[in-house]
Parts: C-alpha cells; structure tokens; sequence
C-alpha cells in the first residue's frame, strides 16, 4: 500500500493532487471540474464529489465512472470510501446520504433534513456527519445515534474523519481548531489552529492533515505543526483532503 495525501483543489485550476506524507507532490492531475470533496479508495484510485456527480478517477487522472445524478439541483457535498463501501452526503432539493458501491452503484440512502459539510465512516459503518455546531452519528439505515450539538452556535464544523476509535473534526468561526473524540461523540481533546479548515483527514501516529485556503497542514493531535505546505499561486484553494497509509500490527 502506497503512503499518499490526495488533496482536491479549486480556483485558478481544478483537480486533484497527490503527495506523499511529508507533503511532497508526486503526481498532479487538471480536470477542469470544480470538486468539493475528494476520497482515497482501493489501489490508489479516488472519488470526487462534484455538483451532481460523483466520480471514480485513477490517481493519473484516468476517468473510471461518471455517475451523474439526473437531479441537477443536487449537490454532493462530501465523499468517503470506507471498505467496500462509497459513502456521500447531498444538499439541493433533497438533503441526505447515499450508500454506494465502488463502481458507485446506490446501495440506500436516507434523508437527514440538513446540509452536510462532511461525511465519514466508522468501523461498524456508523456514518458521522459534520453541519454547523453539530456532529451527528447515524446508522446507515438512516438511524439517528448522536446528535452532538456544541453549546456555541457560532463554532461551525467544516469536516469530519475517522481513524480507529477517534473521531476527528475541523471547525471553525469564533474558534478555529481541532476536536478529537471518541465513537460517542464525547470529546477526549481541541486544539486551536488560527486557520479556517475546509477539510480534515487522520493519518498515521494520530496525526491529522488539513486543507485550508492555498495550505495543505500537517498537526498532532497535541496541536505541534509538522508541515505546511503553502501552494505559491494564492487563487488555488484545497477543498478536500485524504490519506492512505499502511498500518502495523
């Protein structure tokens, strides 16, 4: 299994690029689509959420599928590959979560009511999502489990990841950071950032990676900066982030 940080990107240009973990690009691909989320899935390849598409790429920039949503005021919001499963929140005329396969068949889906900034799964396929000042956790049967609703309504959760038993979220508004928390949803650990996160992805060591403006940023979850890797051109913009890495047992 390769190491890699797969990082979407709009603006001056549109597509996605990959790096590997201390944030050095390997390979780049230009694919004039606006993307907002991107996702890591099997052999390298990656899922893109981008308006009423969801998109199934190589990591060359070889298009695989194309599932367009014959919906066009649908918008997906945010992709995650966790197993065999495709995992995508939507806003427009309807708000809710599709169940995929890899070849982006739709398994189920259900309606939530809200616009998702996020979307992860846990390891008993519980789905978290991130909405304003709250993390939800939902059975992927559509039932709600949590509703963790932070007292401050201006705080705004941007995204949501899972690695392990942690739960890992980027917020920001009156406060800018990192939350860490268990699969309940109780919080075990923040750390403030100063920057306003548009994505959040776990990788190894319980380090987290944030995308963020033209900055891809590498954290502890104790809040120590490891890198960051600031793209010259300032009209690109790091919409979503993922990350791959072999694990040791």
């Amino acid at each position: 299994m390769s190491n890699n940080v797969y990082a979407s990107y709009n603006g001056s240009q549109l597509g996605f690029t990959v790096r590997d973990l201390g944030l050095d690009q390997t390979s780049f691909s230009n694919l004039g689509i606006d993307i907002n989320s991107i996702a890591s899935g099997e052999n390298g390849d990656v899922y893109l959420a981008s308006k009423n598409h969801l998109y199934h790429y190589k990591a060359d920039g070889t298009l695989i599928t194309d599932m367009t949503f014959p919906d066009e005021s649908i918008n997906y919001t945010s992709v995650i590959v966790h197993g065999n499963r495709v995992y995508a929140s939507y806003s427009g005329s309807q708000l809710g979560v599709t169940v995929r396969n890899l070849s982006l068949k739709q398994l189920s889906y259900f309606e939530t009511g809200f616009v998702a900034s996020g979307i992860a799964a846990g390891n008993n396929e519980d789905i978290y999502l991130a909405s304003e000042n709250h993390i939800y956790r939902y059975g992927t049967d559509g039932n709600l489990i949590k509703d963790m609703n932070f007292p401050i309504s201006t705080i705004i959760y941007t995204d949501v990841t899972v690695l392990g038993d942690n739960v890992y979220a980027s917020y920001k508004g009156s406060q800018q950071g990192v939350t860490v928390r268990d699969i309940d949803l109780e919080q075990l650990s923040s750390f403030n950032t100063g920057i306003n996160t548009n994505s959040i992805a776990a990788g190894p060591n319980n380090n987290v990676y944030l995308a963020s403006a033209n900055h891809i940023y590498n954290y502890t979850t104790t809040g120590e900066l490891l890198a960051d890797m600031n793209f010259p051109d300032d009209q690109i913009n790091y919409t979503g982030i993922s990350v791959v890495f072999a694990t040791t047992t």
